[in-house]
């Protein structure tokens, strides 16, 4: 009996270790806040917007930093939103900020890397908006862009032997949001308007197609070392509206969902397990969170 007892406490009080912890994320004074990237360190970057507008924000060691094209580069242009979407083991930031107005309200979105507090513009050949959504530890980027031929939406790699397109074949649409050192992932939309995931591993076989069980539109978008996917899904709806979160590990797919949340999405994932996303709380606001399920906290 003894032994048995000692064995049950022994599982209950491992299981309670390995517990999911979640977290919320607010930048303070913000109307909203989106957790999009964490990295191996623990640094966090997102989207926030107040008073002044939209803003890119570094988190890192508990203290936020606003992230501003406005104040990193010169230009003769008025800026508006800034975004920042990823981050790197080497503190690189890459996201995207609009220059320009035009009578929709609406300038031009450029992407950019953030390099020691040097910003620098990422824009493909011939794209008429870009955003760069992810970077691995060697620098390589990836996002998509809109063509100024054709009106197409492109995935995109750049590192450094310049632009390359990626495209899922018979794809209408194309984006390309994460990478790790082996695999890249993303969403692409079918002649049917049906959203997919996908992901593109090196050395593999190419494009391999992510759906959620029971979902209409499914996009992957961040990956780790180990090749752990998050992302957003929704059983009904638009092919670029997310209400619901996933993790796909080599165990399957699991729902994420932050307590008492109307709407949940996971963005980035780290080597520890760590994620972040938004969710849409029951009052309407948008924050960001931090998922916890090391045991550790």
């Amino acid at each position: 009996m003894t032994r048995l007892l000692l064995l049950a406490l022994l599982v209950l009080g491992h299981a309670t270790a390995l517990a999911e912890t979640y977290e919320a994320i607010d930048f303070p004074d913000s109307f909203s806040t989106e957790a999009r990237s964490i990295n191996d360190r623990g640094d966090i970057v997102g989207i926030c917007a107040d008073a002044n507008g939209r803003h890119g924000f570094l988190l890192r060691r508990g203290v936020f930093t606003l992230i501003d094209a406005s104040a990193l580069i010169d230009s003769p242009g008025e800026f508006g939103a800034t975004a920042a979407f990823a981050t790197n083991n080497r503190g690189d930031v890459v996201g995207r900020y609009e220059l320009g107005g035009h009578p929709d309200g609406h300038g031009d979105l450029h992407g950019y890397l953030l390099r020691r507090g040097r910003l620098t513009t990422i824009d493909p050949p011939n794209s008429i908006l870009t955003s760069a959504r992810g970077i691995d530890d060697a620098g390589r980027i990836v996002g998509f862009y809109v063509d100024g031929n054709d009106g197409g939406v492109h995935g995109f790699l750049v590192d450094g032997r310049g632009y390359r397109d990626l495209d899922v074949p018979g794809a209408d649409v194309t984006v390309t949001t994460g990478i790790s050192v082996t695999r890249i992932v993303g969403g692409y939309i079918d002649p049917n308007g049906i959203s997919h995931g996908f992901v593109l591993k090196k050395g593999g076989y190419g494009y391999q197609s992510i759906d959620v069980p029971g979902a209409e539109h499914t996009r992957a978008f961040g990956v780790n070392v180990q090749g752990d996917i998050v992302g957003g899904w929704n059983t009904s709806g638009c092919d670029d509206c997310f209400t619901r979160a996933f993790l796909l590990t080599p165990r399957g797919f699991e729902e994420l969902e932050f307590p008492g949340a109307l709407e949940t999405v996971a963005n980035g994932i780290n080597a520890s397990g760590q994620v972040v996303g938004t969710y849409v709380a029951e009052d309407g606001s948008v924050h960001g969170f931090l998922r916890d399920g090391r045991g550790d906290n």
